[in-house]
């Protein structure tokens, strides 16, 4: 073993120059084209144009890059700015085209969008913040079929859109995936739906009263669409509330979305509870619902609607957020990964500009979803006032709640958590909620909270 290690330890290295030297263009193409490949998937978050200079190294790269467009996820980006007319004539036609345009502070006049437009037959993305101007103009050009676009986004930049017409997209684009029309009224769009089966996203926000679509008409253009996972669905006004002699019979054939599992709503809480009356989503994990202020909340549909999900009933934990515009309630389990994080499956936001009405509207939502707080263990509640234009947030209780909040309001909200153990709520807060039960009789505060055990007051540097 002795000499066998010496052998080793005096054995000459290598000499580098002994090995034939391999340049990169002696690589075959299929090498090369790997690593054009590898190239593309590290530069991918970064800009789409990265193949621009493997082909302007030499015309055999050239060659390689442009024989394979699909395998290296070759696409000409257009916004407002690229000379289109030009671009487009340099570069093969199979090279797909995305549309982006997201400067809503740039002046634009729209011509080069208007020319990549028309190229309807390679447009496979579309994303674009547009003018009333620009909408204009896409209503002319975007008459023809489109049938290798995957994913549109519109969003218009100001109020009073003009709608789109039902021409739009030449009735069907087939490989459309991802549908987003945000603030862009678009009446025909029932029309539109049951042409594309391969819809995963539907997003149909900041509806005008020019873009209404009854729940009826809603739930019959969902219910082709066996692949979609996400629907978002929201009005601007309180007038998207459903004409009230046209309800759902009871008799109803409700409609299968089997593939859902996110279902966002923003509007009046009757058109909610007519389009969940037609559906049945077996797949849900996640309803998000934003209601406009009313009197009374009925919500039967709804609380149906849950009961036929596979959501499970035993939720752990509950979070009441109040707001100076809105107050929400969120629902949920611990997230399935494991620590702390708890996943909201069920939530609620209504908005209420009076503080004297937020308290008891919550109550009045929580009573009427009962059934799926009884196994609530936590409760989490917040307080936070709007401090900027820009939307931000700080948690500050409301001063005033003590002049518009009655005590027995506080009790009615808590009636619904008889199972609660553990309460964590801000100081202010809990001065008044403490203020509130200390008033009533100890029997009335038991059968309100039977299982409570402790109340926490973070504080301030916790909130």
């Amino acid at each position: 073993m002795r000499h066998r290690k010496a052998r080793i330890i005096n054995q000459k290295r290598p000499d580098p120059t002994s090995f034939p030297r391999v340049t990169i263009g002696s690589l075959p193409d299929n090498v090369l084209l790997d690593i054009f490949d590898f190239c593309q998937m590290m530069s991918l978050n970064f800009s789409l144009r990265w193949w621009h200079a493997l082909v302007h190294v030499c015309r055999r790269w050239r060659y390689i890059v442009f024989q394979s467009p699909l395998r290296l996820h070759l696409q000409l980006q257009c916004n407002a700015n690229t000379p289109v007319k030009k671009t487009l004539n340099v570069w093969p036609r199979a090279f797909p085209i995305l549309i982006v345009e997201s400067r809503p502070r740039l002046p634009l006049s729209g011509a080069n969008i208007i020319s990549a437009l028309k190229h309807h037959d390679r447009v496979y993305e579309i994303d674009l913040s547009i003018t009333n101007t620009l909408l204009k103009r896409l209503n002319k050009v975007m008459k023809k079929p489109y049938p290798v676009l995957t994913r549109l986004y519109l969003h218009i930049l100001k109020s009073a859109a003009p709608v789109l017409r039902d021409t739009f997209l030449g009735g069907s684009s087939p490989c459309l995936k991802y549908l987003h029309l945000i603030g862009i009224p678009f009446p025909a769009l029932p029309k539109l739906l049951p042409f594309h089966h391969d819809l995963v996203e539907v997003d149909y926000r900041n509806i005008p009263n020019t873009g209404y679509v009854s729940p009826e008409a809603m739930a019959t253009a969902l219910s082709g669409l066996t692949k979609l996972k996400v629907v978002r669905i929201g009005f601007e006004s309180s007038a998207s509330r459903p004409d009230p002699g046209n309800r759902p019979p009871s008799s109803l054939t409700r409609i299968v979305l089997p593939s859902l599992i996110n279902f966002t709503f923003h509007g009046a809480s009757e058109y909610f509870e007519d389009l969940v009356a037609r559906i049945d989503t077996p797949a849900i994990i996640t309803v998000s619902t934003w209601f406009f202020n009313q009197l009374d909340f009925d919500i039967p549909h709804f609380v149906q609607f849950i009961g036929r999900t596979q959501i499970p009933r035993s939720f752990e934990e509950a979070k009441l957020y109040f707001e100076e515009r809105n107050v929400y309630i969120h629902v949920g389990h611990r997230d399935p990964l494991g620590g702390k994080r708890f996943r909201w499956t069920l939530s609620i936001g209504i908005s209420c500009h009076e503080l004297d009405w937020q308290v008891p509207f919550v109550a009045q939502i929580c009573s009427k979803i009962s059934p799926f707080l009884s196994n609530v263990e936590r409760l989490l509640i917040t307080a936070s006032a709007s401090d900027s234009d820009d939307g931000s947030t700080s948690n500050v209780a409301f001063p005033d709640w003590e002049d518009f909040v009655d005590n027995p309001q506080w009790l009615e909200l808590f009636h619904a958590f008889s199972a609660l153990q553990h309460m964590r709520i801000p100081p202010r807060l809990g001065e008044l909620i403490a203020s509130a039960l200390q008033e009533l009789t100890e029997e009335r505060v038991m059968d309100a909270l039977p299982m409570l055990r402790h109340l926490y007051l973070p504080p301030p540097s916790e909130l």
